[in-house]
């Protein structure tokens, strides 16, 4: 009697151990293209990627990083699985996950995860997230999976039934040797209407060989060091978020030289910081060296 419940044990323990194994193996079949170490993502409905060979052991000596980017006026969310484990250590000093609210290696730190209890859900304030895993050496685990998706940003309004309120088409062409660019033309041009958020571009298209050196004669937020109230952002060659150049959003803003002859402005103000103004002297010049 003790032996027929000792096999029928046995069964149960095996049957529960293939179980899992065709769990894993479906994750895995799930996870072939979203293991791929470091990868810039845009895919708007959402989607998964994982540490490198989940659900196995991932290898040593390894940093991949991911970069998401949602449309503007969405925030990022992910969740982590519950099946999880990267080598613990104090303040996450070896291997670890690091998260950070925008995209790139010096956006702020949302946190560093490692040991066996998933982080659950990390949510963005802002559209891109970028996040690394790193391993060193010795002792790795099993890792991570994590789903990804896109939701409404709560920050801004929306119109009945959900639908975003379109951005402005706020968009101003300059060019030439020198000249000045500034947010009072928003208002000059009629833009934008009274009492709505200001996103506004201004193209700076330099003689052809040439660079573009731009110097702030006036700059005033009017919720300083609130970025998401109001910044001005500058672009060198395109308005691509790779070209980020310099984004300001506190008391002051410094002078901005850039390597192309295509700069461009832009300039975020939400309803209650439309007092928030700048003026700019561009100029332009070709590098002899």
């Amino acid at each position: 009697m003790h032996g027929a419940w000792v096999l029928l044990i046995l069964l149960e323990e095996g049957f529960a151990l293939a179980q899992k194994t065709r769990e894993l193996q479906n994750v895995d079949d799930t996870s072939k293209n979203s293991g791929q170490c470091g990868t810039w993502i845009r895919n708007s409905n959402g989607g998964l990627f994982t540490s490198p060979n989940y659900p196995n052991t991932y290898p040593p000596n390894r940093e991949c990083v991911y970069i998401l980017e949602a449309l503007p006026r969405q925030r990022i969310q992910l969740a982590f699985d519950k099946t999880y484990y990267i080598e613990p250590s104090f303040e996450c000093r070896f291997d670890h996950i690091e998260v950070r609210d925008g995209p790139f290696g010096f956006s702020p730190l949302i946190n560093r995860f490692c040991g066996a209890k998933s982080p659950g859900v990390v949510t963005s304030t802002g559209r891109f997230m970028w996040i690394k895993f790193t391993s060193d050496e010795e002792l790795e685990g099993l890792g991570f999976r994590i789903k990804y998706a896109f939701i409404a940003d709560p920050d801004f309004h929306l119109h009945v039934g959900g639908l975003l309120n379109p951005i402005p088409d706020c968009q101003f062409e300059v060019s030439g040797s020198d000249g000045v660019i500034r947010s009072s033309q928003v208002e000059e041009a009629q833009k934008v209407k009274t009492g709505d958020a200001l996103d506004c571009i201004w193209t700076v298209r330099a003689p052809p060989k040439s660079k573009i050196y731009l110097r702030f004669m006036e700059y005033q937020m009017e919720h300083s060091n609130e970025c998401k109230k109001n910044f001005v952002a500058v672009y060198d060659g395109s308005s691509a978020i790779e070209n980020l150049k310099a984004k300001f959003c506190s008391t002051v803003a410094s002078d901005v030289m850039l390597e192309n002859g295509v700069g461009v402005v832009r300039m975020w103000a939400d309803e209650n910081s439309r007092l928030s103004r700048f003026r700019m002297l561009f100029t332009s010049f070709v590098d002899r060296e």
